[in-house]
């Protein structure tokens, strides 16, 4: 998706998610930027990708949409969740690409056994079917096999989220979701990153948000970077969509 000539705003979506995550009220991007809105590698529209699935993949994929875009301006990035991890990536890695990045709910963790505990902290669907393992795998298998039906069932199994997003979250395959999942989530090391990225860097986190490590993220935002604790859930930029946008705009007028 794009808009006119403008600076670029580049919107990155979580696990399972896809560029409809971000819904129409985002579009208003368009109207004075150019508005990037990928489905990222393995997810949505690009689940038949071959992979690997690991961070540098999904950097290098991101940069890769950039340059077939044409797009050499520093980008604005609005991302949720596992997006978050790949946009502070590239702005560690390729600096000159990002101008700035606002994270909605940054899975950020001290440890693998801290990631884990809060990814399951969800409840019992979480622990069964997000977690790596035989009950997720042969669940994912399922789906891969029988996606219509698959699409039909997951508005069912997420009724707090819009129907084209819950069915959206089964277009992947069971390589690119525990990779990722493994890769970005749970073994990142984007604790270490928070001080070696230079642009400006605001991490948002719902209160009720059981997946992040609300702590930790206090304690990584002692320097330059800023944290913002918004009331809501994991799914900030479904639930609170203008307040998002505001801040990503905020963003493009002080960066």
């Amino acid at each position: 998706m794009s808009g006119i000539a403008g600076p670029p705003v580049l919107l990155l979506h979580g696990l399972t998610g896809s560029g409809r995550y971000w819904g129409r009220t985002y579009e208003s991007f368009a109207v004075r930027h150019r508005l990037i809105v990928p489905d990222l590698l393995g997810f949505g529209a690009s689940a038949g990708a071959a992979g690997p699935f690991d961070l540098d993949s999904h950097i290098s994929a991101v940069a890769g949409c950039l340059d077939a875009l044409g797009v050499t301006d520093p980008v604005t990035i609005g991302a949720h969740s596992m997006g978050t991890v790949i946009a502070l990536g590239l702005a560690r890695t390729q600096p000159h690409r990002v101008r700035s990045i606002a994270a909605f709910g940054p899975p950020v963790y001290p440890s693998q056994a801290s990631a884990r505990r809060h990814v399951a902290a969800g409840g019992l669907l979480e622990r069964l079917f997000v977690l790596p393992g035989p009950v997720a795998k042969a669940t994912c298998s399922w789906m891969c096999n029988h996606r219509s039906a698959a699409r039909r069932i997951a508005p069912w199994l997420s009724p707090t989220l819009p129907r084209s997003i819950a069915q959206d979250a089964t277009d992947h395959t069971w390589p690119s979701y525990s990779q990722s999942l493994t890769s970005l989530l749970l073994a990142n090391p984007a604790s270490d990153w928070i001080d070696d990225v230079t642009c400006p860097l605001t991490l948002v986190a719902g209160q009720d948000d059981r997946v992040l490590d609300l702590p930790h993220l206090e304690r990584l935002t002692q320097g330059d970077a800023t944290l913002q604790v918004w009331p809501g859930d994991h799914h900030l930029p479904l639930r609170s969509p203008e307040r998002c946008c505001d801040l990503i705009a905020s963003q493009l007028q002080d960066s």
